[in-house]
């Protein structure tokens, strides 16, 4: 719907900022941010370590059944509302885990927060950015994934400075607040659900031009998880949702393992952040530039580099590029999954396919240390379960040399179809 006041400038780099904030408060709701309260959690409830992992893995597993409802609600409701409706209840949720007091009330907790947050805010933000940008798309997602991982890697410390100020409860409670505040009135004030709602046009393009990304095709949510793309782009989603959870659950078990002390393995944090950041940024912007078979097959590379290259994880190097290449792994198929379901399948109904996609992320974040943990129950040796565990992302780089972008009957093959680059 066109305005009849003189046309503003292009809101889609001012909704970017929004969007990445909205993404970036996810924190309280994401593995590195519950880290930083669960020896209080433990010590306070007076529940193991496995109790813990339990009420976790029984929160992430039960929110992520929600997501794809979650993903319709934003195609049919718009970005707004539903980041308003979302963000408010994510606030409620992280406040209401300083309340717990048993097992199953710290279930409740985990569903709120793993549910609202890792899923449902995050899904509303990467959609508002897919929506407002198209040739530009991977640059906009370049420049929120570096932006939003910086910002999280600051998180535990901001969280552990205020449990030391203030404690464990009053911790959430403060995070509660701070993420209603600071997001939900932007969003009333700011948010816009579509450029065409404001008479423009994705990127800042003239409404008036025409080019082929105009005539993207638009898939369903039937459509879209009928072809193969979609399932070779989640299932290598879900090998590094599961994985990378899974070893940054038992990171100091396994940094421990290989020599480094608490402090040292706490320090190895720091070129996984890095190696996250560059290549959020990197892989994101080569998504307008590079076929999706390099980019996919490149990104599982980084986890399989990873595995292997923990037999030789020690104090100094070793360890540190052990963790690059795992930050380097969660940077990019973060970048991947945000780009390539809009620019495969279209942005008309980009919140239910990315739900579904969600779903099965989600949930494959809930296994992964439970992968890890029964893994070295069974080989007794870091060095062995990682070997086999680096033979999952080889098997998703032969899938990824095979995946073609999905067309309907009616479509053209495109250069990723053609070639392996």
């Amino acid at each position: 719907m066109h305005r009849n006041e003189k046309v503003e400038s292009f809101r889609g780099w001012g909704l970017l900022g929004l969007s990445t904030l909205a993404i970036s408060l996810t924190l309280p709701g994401q593995t590195i941010g519950v880290s930083a309260f669960a020896d209080h959690l433990t010590a306070d409830l007076s529940i193991s370590a496995t109790s813990l992992s339990t009420a976790y893995l029984v929160g992430t597993v039960t929110g992520s059944l929600a997501m794809p409802s979650i993903g319709r609600w934003i195609d049919r409701t718009g970005v707004r509302n539903t980041m308003l409706l979302i963000a408010s209840a994510f606030s409620v949720a992280v406040a209401y885990m300083g309340t717990v007091r048993h097992f199953w009330m710290l279930i409740i907790g985990f569903v709120g927060i793993r549910m609202l947050g890792q899923g449902a805010l995050s899904l509303v933000g990467q959609t508002s950015i897919a929506l407002w940008f198209d040739e530009k798309r991977g640059l906009a997602f370049g420049i929120s994934m570096t932006a939003s991982a910086g910002l999280m890697s600051l998180g535990p410390l901001a969280l552990t400075f205020l449990i030391d100020e203030v404690g464990w409860r009053w911790a959430w409670g403060v995070s509660g607040g701070f993420i209603f505040v600071l997001l939900v009135p932007a969003t009333w004030r700011w948010m816009e659900d579509r450029p065409e709602s404001l008479g423009q046009r994705p990127d800042g393009r003239d409404f008036l031009s025409t080019d082929e990304k105009s005539r993207a095709e638009q898939f369903t949510v039937r459509e879209a998880v009928a072809t193969r793309a979609f399932w070779v782009l989640t299932g290598i989603m879900v090998v590094s949702s599961a994985l990378i959870t899974g070893v940054t659950f038992h990171h100091f078990a396994l940094m421990e393992s290989a020599g480094l002390t608490t402090a040292g393995a706490a320090a190895v944090f720091v070129p996984q952040m890095v190696g996250t950041v560059a290549s959020g940024f990197v892989w994101a912007w080569l998504t307008d530039r590079a076929s999706a078979r390099f980019l996919l097959t490149s990104c599982q590379a980084s986890l399989l580099g990873a595995h292997v290259s923990y037999a030789w994880a020690g104090p100094g190097l070793g360890a540190a590029f052990y963790s690059l290449l795992l930050g380097v792994n969660g940077g990019s198929i973060r970048a991947l999954a945000s780009a390539l379901y809009p620019k495969w399948f279209g942005t008309d109904n980009i919140g239910a396919i990315r739900g579904v996609a969600t779903a099965f992320g989600v949930g494959a974040s809930a296994v992964g240390p439970l992968i890890v943990a029964l893994g070295f129950q069974l080989t007794g040796d870091y060095v062995e379960l990682n070997l086999l565990l680096a033979l999952v992302p080889a098997v998703a780089i032969i899938s990824a040399l095979f995946v073609k972008t999905p067309h309907k009957a009616t479509g053209s093959p495109s250069p990723d179809d053609l070639e392996i680059g």
